[in-house]
C-alpha cells in the first residue's frame, strides 16, 4: 500500500459564529424615544491604557429600526470625544478572530490520488499551505453624524433633562445607576445619533481621558440591553489584561471537531456553551493575546511560517496588523495611501515611548501642536494621511500608542455574552498571566473523513482511529462535550472563589 500525505491546509475558516453578523457594538448606555423599542444586543470596544492616558473606542449594535437614539457614557472630568475610524475595528476584529484548521490527513491507496484535493508529497508546503494562509479583513458600513453634549456632575439632573428634552425616556431601573455615577463625580458625554434607514451600526467614537483608568462603566451598559449582551473588548497595553471578578471561560480544545463534508468546525457551539457554563454566564473568554503583534509578524502552530493579512480592497498580503490597518484605511477611503506603514515597521522593536505633542482634544495635524521631547517617538509619525485634506488623519493606532513603548505592547481580545444581571458592577481590568494565546487552532476530531478518499481508508492525524468519526455530527459531539465544559467551568469558579482578596 502506498501512503500519500494530504495537508488539508486551505485558507483557515474564520469562526463566523463568534457573534452573529455584527450589527453594531459600546460601553455607554443607549436610550431610545419612548415611542420606539430598540434593544442593544452587542458592544464592541477597544481600550488603550498607558500612564499618560486611557482611550476607549466604542461601537454599539442594536436590534430594531429606530429613527434615533442617544448614547451616554460616564467619563472622568477632562475627557474629550473624537470620531474613530471603521478601519480600526475592522482590522482588530479580523486579525484576532479564531481560525480553525482541519486535522492533517492521509489516505491509504494502491495508486493514484485520493480525490480532488490538493496534496503535498514532501515536507515543503505550497503557496496555499502554512506560509500562504491569509486573514481577510471584511468591510463594514458607517452612519452619522452625531450631536454631542458634555454634562457636568455639578448640575443635578442634567442628564435626565437633556434626555427628556430630546425625546428620550429614562427607565426606572436605570435611574439609580445614573444617580450613582453622579454621586461618584462622573461627567457624562451624550451623543444623539440619527442612523439611516436599515443601518445597524454607529460610526465608532473614541473618548480620551487623562491618566490610567482600567475601568469600563458596565453599569451604564445595562441601559437599553436585553436579557444578554455580547461584548468584544480589545485591550492595548504593556501587559496582558483580564477582567477582575469574572470567571475565565475556556473552550475544550480536545473536543474541537472538523466536518470534512461541510468544511466547518464546532468551535462556535463549544464557545457558546463554555461562556454559558462558566459562573452562570458571568465570564470572559480570551481567544487572542500576543505581545508585539501590532507591529511585528507573528507565527502560529497552525501557521509556523507567519500569518499574513489581506483586506477586502487589496490582493496584496501584509504581515503585520498595523500594515493591515493602513491598507484597510485606504480601502475604506479613510486614508490617502499606505505610506504610514513604512514607519510602523520601523518602530516594531522601539524601546522609546510614543508622545503626543498636541493639546487635549486637538487633531494630530493641527498647526498648534508642538514638539516631543528628545528620545520620544512623535505620535504624528504614526498617523496616515486622509484622502480629503479636510478630514482628520487616520490616527487611531497613533492615539492608542501614546504613552506606550512599541516593543512591549500586548494586544488582547476578550469576549463575553453577559446576562443583564452581570452588569451590576463596572469592569476592572488587572494584569493576567503573561502568556500568549494563539487564535489559530487545529481541530482534534474528524467528522466525515471518508469524503477525503472515497473508498480508500482515511487516516487522520497519524491514523488515530479513535479520534476519527465517520458518520457523527458536530452538534452531537458538542452535546457530548457539555458535561466536560461544565465541570471545567465549575472547577474554574471554585479556584476563583478561593483566591485571596
Amino acid at each position: 500500500m502506498k501512503l500519500r500525505l494530504f495537508s488539508l491546509l486551505a485558507l483557515a475558516v474564520p469562526s463566523v459564529t463568534l457573534l452573529p453578523p455584527r450589527e453594531a457594538l459600546a460601553c455607554g448606555g443607549c436610550f431610545a424615544p419612548t415611542t420606539e423599542t430598540t434593544v442593544v444586543n452587542a458592544h464592541r470596544m477597544v481600550l488603550s491604557l498607558s500612564p499618560v492616558q486611557s482611550v476607549l473606542w466604542d461601537q454599539i449594535q442594536y436590534a430594531g429600526d429606530p429613527s434615533e437614539f442617544a448614547w451616554v457614557l460616564p467619563v472622568k472630568p477632562g475627557a474629550t470625544i473624537e470620531v474613530g475610524s471603521d478601519a480600526w475595528f475592522e482590522t482588530l476584529d479580523a486579525a484576532t478572530s479564531v481560525r480553525i484548521t482541519p486535522p492533517n490527513s492521509m489516505c491509504a491507496s494502491s495508486g493514484g490520488g485520493c480525490g480532488a484535493l490538493g496534496s503535498s508529497d514532501s515536507a515543503g508546503f505550497s503557496d496555499g499551505a502554512f506560509g500562504g494562509e491569509q486573514v481577510t479583513v471584511l468591510h463594514r458600513g458607517t452612519v452619522g453624524p452625531y450631536d454631542t453634549v458634555t454634562l457636568a456632575t455639578d448640575t443635578p439632573g442634567a442628564l435626565n433633562k437633556w434626555l427628556e428634552a430630546n425625546g428620550f425616556g429614562v427607565d426606572a431601573s436605570t435611574q439609580p445607576v445614573i444617580d450613582a455615577y453622579v454621586e461618584e463625580r462622573f461627567d457624562f458625554i451624550a451623543l444623539k445619533l440619527q442612523p439611516g434607514k436599515d443601518v445597524k451600526e454607529m460610526k465608532p467614537v473614541r473618548v480620551v481621558m487623562p491618566g490610567a483608568s482600567p475601568t469600563l462603566p458596565l453599569r451604564m451598559v445595562a441601559a437599553g440591553t436585553g436579557a444578554n449582551v455580547a461584548i468584544t473588548l480589545f485591550t492595548i497595553s504593556e501587559a496582558r489584561l483580564a477582567p477582575e471578578g469574572f470567571a475565565a471561560a475556556a473552550v475544550p480544545h480536545d473536543l474541537l471537531a472538523w466536518d470534512f463534508a461541510s468544511q466547518d468546525s464546532n468551535y462556535g457551539e463549544l464557545r457558546e456553551k463554555a461562556l454559558a457554563a462558566a459562573d452562570g454566564g458571568r465570564a470572559f473568554l480570551t481567544p487572542y493575546a500576543q505581545q508585539g503583534s501590532l507591529f511585528s509578524p507573528v507565527s502560529s502552530s497552525a501557521a509556523p511560517f507567519g500569518v499574513q493579512y489581506t483586506t477586502s480592497g487589496s490582493t496584496t498580503p501584509v504581515d503585520t496588523i498595523a500594515a493591515a490597518f493602513a491598507q484597510q484605511g485606504l480601502a475604506n477611503g479613510e486614508a490617502q495611501d499606505t505610506a504610514c506603514a513604512v514607519r510602523f515597521a520601523e518602530i516594531a522593536m522601539e524601546g522609546r515611548v510614543v508622545a503626543n505633542p498636541c493639546p487635549a482634544g486637538v487633531r494630530l495635524d493641527d498647526p498648534s501642536c508642538g514638539e516631543v521631547a528628545a528620545g520620544q517617538i512623535d505620535a504624528r509619525e504614526l498617523a496616515c494621511r486622509p484622502l480629503d485634506p479636510l478630514d482628520p488623519p487616520l490616527d487611531d493606532l497613533a492615539v492608542a500608542m501614546v504613552g506606550l513603548h512599541p516593543k512591549d505592547v500586548w494586544l488582547t481580545r476578550l469576549e463575553a455574552n453577559l446576562p443583564r444581571a452581570a452588569l451590576d458592577t463596572d469592569l476592572e481590568l488587572i494584569p493576567a498571566k503573561q502568556e500568549r494565546v494563539d487564535n489559530w487552532m487545529r481541530a482534534r476530531v474528524s467528522v466525515h473523513a471518508e469524503v477525503l478518499c472515497g473508498a480508500a481508508l482515511p487516516l487522520v492525524d497519524g491514523d488515530r482511529a479513535s479520534r476519527t468519526r465517520g458518520q457523527g455530527t458536530l452538534v452531537g459531539m458538542t452535546l457530548g462535550a457539555l458535561a466536560l465544559a461544565a465541570a471545567i467551568a465549575r472547577r474554574g469558579a471554585r479556584r476563583f472563589a478561593s483566591r485571596p482578596a
